[in-house]
């Protein structure tokens, strides 16, 4: 399972969410029929009843929740999905879920740290590496980022001259 939204909140009387999709939207997923709802491993499945989007968030209306205290019970958890339903990402392109944890190596083979978070910029994202407790901030630019190997989680950098400096303030 991967989780691609959080529940903002209830939205209108009839037991509709707010929810906000992380670095992936409804149209990654195939047809979204059932999404997991819960948090922590404690999940419970649910039919999509229907899902509109309103401006940067989205609107979703699952089976079984027909009220507003309903609809209020469930804000703040996680939605998740089945991860063969999330269609192929074009080469060049991945979803955060496979870039976190990724160990990142730069050209001679040394560690540099491990992914923790990918941050969305503008333009770009840029990895968040924890590097022996260091936070280090590395644009996700193919420039940069020279190869992905997201099965055998692992990204090799040839960063420019004090890139890996510039953090350690």
């Amino acid at each position: 399972m991967v989780t691609v939204a959080r529940i903002l909140r209830s939205q209108g009387q009839e037991g509709e969410l707010r929810v906000r999709f992380f670095h992936i939207t409804p149209a990654d997923c195939r047809g979204l029929q059932t999404v997991l709802v819960g948090k922590e491993g404690d999940f419970k499945e649910y039919a999509v009843e229907s899902l509109t989007f309103r401006g940067k968030h989205f609107d979703l209306k699952l089976a079984g929740i027909d009220s507003l205290s309903q609809a209020d019970r469930l804000a703040g958890l996680e939605i998740g999905v089945a991860e063969e339903s999330l269609k192929e990402r074009p080469k060049g392109e991945f979803f955060v879920f496979e870039l976190i944890g990724c160990e990142v190596f730069d050209g001679l083979g040394r560690t540099v740290g491990r992914v923790r978070d990918v941050l969305p910029a503008g333009s770009g994202d840029i990895l968040v590496v924890d590097r022996e407790g260091k936070e280090i901030l590395i644009p996700f630019h193919e420039s940069i980022c020279v190869e992905v190997d997201v099965p055998g989680k692992q990204i090799r950098i040839d960063p420019p001259d004090g890139l890996l400096d510039v953090n350690e303030i």
